[in-house]
């Protein structure tokens, strides 16, 4: 596209703009003399985008359907309407075609321990409790560390408070794309945040310094809760007449006992994580996400195996201090091992930078850990856990057009990601 617009007469003053693959730039010209006022590129998203895309690939990788070899995927506003064999599928004329015939797609990465976008609202120090706090009110969708994440093909994320209290207050899931947190939604309460071990120790002294004044402290607020919301549940029921009052500090935490979100908790050690079984599980029944799951927990993995808990290994992914026996114990394969079905993987990012989530799971299969299993707890796996398997996790009709394309193994760290989508919109393209 080229135009040129007199801005007044003659020929002394007159601006040129030109397009050139989605960069803008701009020339102003003053008298014979060209004199660059203004030079600059950015990228622009064209109002007509193309929304309807057919990508023919030499290997899809559903996740939950087994492997499609010369595939073919058709995205329509968004959303994948078609998954088959290329000769099985008809594309329509109106639908972009991108050639990948040599390449492998797979269902972008979904991330469920992070703290990516929301540093601004990691740690509320003051009390170890805060079940009014939500970290969607921190999150940054223009943080440089976002379009890092996408190039590696992460394209959803669960950012949580920080560890530093019992009770932090709750995450947000949200795609990673989009110039407004609004746009970028998922659900504004991802999970409820509980940290159950190291890290909240209050060191000031007071209750909450042992693990005894620990159990007493997250007991005491989830028996408060739960009391909380069954008088609802009994109001809305017609079995109570009088409308219980509101309390705003319980209203996150209904959503919990409702079982409309899980409860994600950091612990860590044989001790810790089958006390996170115990208490949130086996007491409460609570959706439960045992996360970090490191240290020394793996050998309370039998109990994890027999319990409907998700465990969420990392950052770290390996044991050896622990091991008393001189040996490199893999996290995440000895909870495999073990029996445990739902397992994931995490950064803790910045922990781990956001965009090694490939790089972690590369690690726990050179540790053991079944290359199946592995792309698993980085999509269907985690998906489920946080309760979107309806929408991402998997390359399956219907569901949300969030596709890596890469030309082999996501776990091969020598092989870049050739392109991105989310929402059914190229994020990332390598070399642009």
């Amino acid at each position: 596209m080229s135009r040129n617009k007199k801005v007044c007469k003659g020929q002394k003053h007159h601006w040129h703009l030109h397009n050139n693959r989605g960069a803008l730039q701009v020339v102003v010209h003053l008298g014979t003399l060209p004199v660059i006022l203004c030079l600059f590129q950015f990228r622009i998203a064209i109002a007509t985008e193309q929304a309807k895309y057919a990508i023919k690939a030499g290997k899809i990788l559903t996740v939950t359907k087994g492997t499609i070899n010369h595939g073919a995927i058709l995205i329509d506003d968004g959303v994948i309407t078609a998954v088959s064999q290329v000769s099985d599928v008809d594309i329509p004329e109106e639908f972009r075609v991108i050639d990948a015939s040599d390449k492998w797609v797979m269902p972008g990465m979904v991330e469920i321990h992070s703290h990516l976008a929301g540093e601004g609202g990691l740690n509320d120090m003051v009390v170890p409790t805060n079940p009014e706090l939500r970290i969607v009110d921190a999150i940054d969708p223009e943080a440089w560390e976002i379009p890092q994440a996408v190039a590696s093909g992460v394209t959803t994320v669960h950012t949580i408070p920080g560890s530093g209290t019992n009770l932090s207050g709750f995450g947000v899931l949200y795609k990673l794309h989009g110039k407004t947190v609004d746009e970028m939604l998922i659900r504004r309460l991802g999970s409820m945040k509980i940290a159950q071990a190291y890290n909240p120790e209050r060191r000031g002294g007071d209750l909450g310094l042992t693990r005894m004044g620990m159990s007493w402290i997250l007991r005491d607020i989830l028996d408060k809760a739960k009391e909380y919301t069954a008088e609802w549940e009994a109001y809305e029921k017609g079995e109570l007449k009088d409308k219980p009052t509101v309390k705003p500090e319980f209203e996150q935490m209904r959503k919990v006992f409702e079982g409309a979100i899980p409860t994600l908790v950091h612990t860590a050690s044989a001790r810790d994580v089958m006390a996170t079984a115990r208490i949130f599980h086996d007491e409460y029944q609570l959706s439960t996400i045992v996360s970090h799951a490191t240290f020394d927990g793996y050998k309370v993995a039998k109990e994890m195996a027999k319990r409907d808990v998700h465990v969420n290994v990392g950052p770290r992914q390996i044991d050896f201090s622990f091991s008393r026996d001189n040996k490199f114990y893999g996290l995440a394969a000895e909870y495999e091992a073990a029996g445990v079905k739902n397992l994931s993987i995490n950064t803790d990012a910045p922990v781990t930078p956001q965009e090694d989530l490939f790089y972690q799971v590369s690690m726990a299969i050179r540790f053991g850990l079944d290359e199946e299993t592995a792309l698993e707890s980085v999509t269907i796996n985690p998906a489920r856990a946080i309760g979107i398997d309806d929408r991402v996790g998997s390359v399956e009709v219907g569901k949300d057009a969030d596709l890596i394309i890469k030309g082999g193994s996501l776990f091969d760290v020598t092989i870049p990601v050739d392109m991105v989508f989310i929402n059914g919109k190229i994020a990332y393209r390598k070399n642009r």
